[in-house]
């Protein structure tokens, strides 16, 4: 499990775990422009394909990109909306979009072609008298996730929208579940009827790779 915690040369111990708080969230949909491209037909088709890239500023961020790549997948085949991964380099460019080697043939009669590029967000909590005061600052976990929409025609920007949200968690806090609210996040904005078997924040340990599973049950 990944847990949030990163102790200073002078360490305060027996803290216990510190109440949730502190929290911030943005959506931007610029005048509802999702809503207006009509993203499945009236029988509930998806008229786009999904794109998405997932990396964080450092190792252990990267490491929770299997929670965006897993569910992303299980939305996409429970809605029959093809789906790729995009290169993480060279540096998207977002007036391109997606580049032609790396669109997906099964994308043939879509409208749109969706581009998520998702980053998880861990800052560690620390304890730590180095200034003099002493103190706990607690872990803060959260995701960026920027949108954009081309028309498949022309390649064209049609709609863009960003979301995010930052929050300060409980001492040694699972980070899985507020990784798997930002994929609820977008998927949402995408796709508002879409209501999953299970919408638990909660992953079980059996599903998780890698770290995640450390300490985890």
């Amino acid at each position: 499990m990944t847990h949030l915690h990163r102790a200073g040369r002078s360490a305060t111990l027996g803290l216990a775990a510190l109440l949730l708080a502190g929290c911030a969230t943005t959506a931007s949909n610029s005048g509802g422009a999702l809503e207006k491209l009509h993203l499945f037909d009236a029988s509930g088709a998806p008229r786009f394909s999904l794109y998405y890239s997932c990396a964080g500023q450092v190792a252990a961020e990267t490491e929770l990109c299997w929670v965006p790549s897993k569910y992303f997948s299980l939305w996409a085949n429970e809605r029959h909306i093809a789906i790729a991964g995009l290169a993480t380099t060279p540096a998207f460019d977002a007036n391109a979009g997606v580049p032609a080697a790396q669109r997906a043939k099964t994308e043939a009669g879509v409208d749109y072609r969706v581009v998520v590029r998702f980053a998880p967000l861990v800052t560690p909590s620390y304890t730590s008298e180095n200034t003099g005061m002493g103190g706990f600052v607690p872990p803060k976990v959260g995701y960026q996730a920027d949108m954009y929409v081309y028309a498949a025609a022309d390649g064209k920007l049609v709609a863009q929208s960003d979301y995010h949200h930052k929050t300060d968690a409980p001492f040694k806090a699972d980070s899985v579940p507020y990784i798997k609210a930002g994929v609820r996040a977008v998927v949402t904005a995408l796709d508002p009827t879409y209501a999953p078997d299970s919408d638990s924040g909660k992953v079980p340990c059996a599903e998780r790779p890698g770290r995640s599973a450390q300490g985890c049950g």
